[in-house]
């Protein structure tokens, strides 16, 4: 494989969601005229299996799992492959824990795409369980948090993207309108403000005025992305999460924290990893990039 040119990175899963994570990543590589690399994380066969005793039991249950993960990679390469047959691909089975696995991977990834099951936004208020609760804000490239499709979703549905004029959101209104024009599709920018900010008269038509400011050079970068502007009153978590109940994605950004912060303090990125109806792209911290 090229390593000037940075993958796209996906873990491969036996889980049922592995697949829709897969579709996903091929997809975004041949948009992006990338390569594809599959990485399947077991916890600590792939590095012991040559240290086991030929014959033991330990070694006959790694020598299965071990197998059992070259399959689920060549799978995953042949789905990959029937979409597009002229992605370049790369296979890897690693040991160790997945979330510190993928990280490093990431280093190396212009995207990372993850298969993450859909639960309730209750969940995610205490750190981390999973890879994604782990990975998220770390990498510095985009991570795509891919869900089950939901029917009645149409194919030209447009990409949504949390837009309040940060410099976190600046970084995720970039990433959504370059998602869009390479899918051909719309796109809603959405600013919400909560209600102790939108007392004063003329608060939602000034958030009008920087919504449309923020905009503005996205716009002529790409002219030809129909653009919605929706500024909302409430609570931006759970509005977001209900726009992307009509999104072909959900674009959020990202602010750096450390320690027990990044635990206890949920942003709103952090909140709609296990909240949102589509896939959710959290875009890299503006120091990470």
């Amino acid at each position: 494989m090229d390593g000037s040119r940075q993958a796209v990175l996906v873990e491969v899963s036996d889980r049922p969601l592995g697949e829709h994570a897969v579709r996903w990543a091929a997809d975004e590589a041949a948009l992006r005229s990338l390569p594809l690399r599959l990485l399947h994380v077991q916890v600590g066969v792939a590095s012991t299996l040559p240290y086991r005793e030929p014959g033991s039991r330990a070694h006959s249950w790694a020598t299965h799992l071990h197998a059992r993960g070259e399959t689920l990679l060549r799978e995953a390469r042949d789905q990959a492959l029937r979409h597009h047959r002229e992605l370049e691909i790369d296979t890897e089975l690693a040991s160790g824990r997945p979330a510190r696995v993928l990280r490093e991977a990431a280093r190396s990834a212009s995207l990372v795409v993850l298969p993450t099951p859909r639960q309730a936004v209750a969940d995610s208020l205490f750190a981390p369980r999973d890879e994604a609760d782990a990975l998220t804000g770390h990498p510095a490239c985009p991570v795509v948090l891919v869900r089950e499709p939901l029917s009645g979703v149409p194919d030209d549905a447009p990409v949504a993207v949390g837009a309040d004029g940060t410099p976190s959101a600046e970084v995720a209104v970039g990433l959504a309108f370059e998602e869009a024009f390479l899918r051909g599709v719309g796109l809603v920018a959405i600013l919400v403000r909560k209600p102790r900010d939108a007392v004063r008269a003329d608060a939602l038509e000034e958030a009008r005025a920087r919504l449309s400011e923020s905009l503005a050079g996205h716009r002529e970068r790409y002219p030809g992305v129909e653009v919605r502007q929706d500024v909302l009153v409430g609570d931006p978590a759970a509005l977001l999460a209900s726009a992307s109940r009509r999104a072909r994605c959900l674009v959020v950004g990202t602010r750096r924290r450390s320690g027990l912060k990044e635990a206890l303090l949920a942003s709103t990125s952090r909140t709609l990893i296990h909240g949102t109806d589509c896939p959710l792209i959290i875009a890299p911290a503006p120091s990470a990039r």
